[in-house]
């Protein structure tokens, strides 16, 4: 059914592209006092005009493929650019936020019901980043509000938040 519909599509469009190829002139015949009808055919490619681009071959398009999961890694690397929580994600309320915690992971530390800290924990389990919301009562040292402390080793040896940046 489809190939005879393709068939008589195709002789329509052919008979189309000949009737507009045709160009019909009155001919006046100034003896006879009769008018006639010349015919002449454009001699116009009209394939190179794309005008039958239903009969060439239809290229295959690429399967598309299934977005790739991604791996825990990547997603907390996205949650700690962002400052979003990550998958493994708790809340304190009172005290200090803890140095370590489950890799991977993040805490936020309340206060006053507002938030204070986003603390982000990398592979090892060691605290990685610290998002402040707060200028700690600073604001000539801590313009820039949230802001973010990279953790590191110091000059002793202990593992404690670098300047803010």
């Amino acid at each position: 059914m489809k190939k005879l519909a393709k068939v008589l599509l195709s002789s329509v469009i052919a008979l189309a592209m000949f009737l507009i190829s045709i160009q019909v002139q009155p001919v006046h015949n100034k003896e006879k006092k009769t008018n006639s009808i010349s015919i002449s055919i454009n001699n116009t490619n009209a394939e190179a005009k794309g005008l039958f681009s239903i009969f060439k071959p239809k290229t295959k398009s690429k399967p598309k493929q299934k977005p790739k999961k991604k791996t825990e890694t990547q997603l907390y690397n996205n949650a700690k650019k962002k400052g979003i929580k990550t998958k493994k994600h708790s809340a304190y309320h009172k005290g200090k936020l803890p140095t370590t915690g489950q890799k991977y992971s993040s805490k936020d530390l309340y206060k006053d019901g507002k938030l204070n800290t986003r603390r982000y924990y990398g592979k090892s389990g060691k605290a990685d980043i610290d998002i402040h919301y707060t200028n700690h009562g600073n604001p000539k040292k801590h313009p820039k509000v949230p802001h973010r402390h990279k953790w590191g080793y110091d000059s002793k040896g202990k593992w404690t938040p670098g300047k803010g940046y």
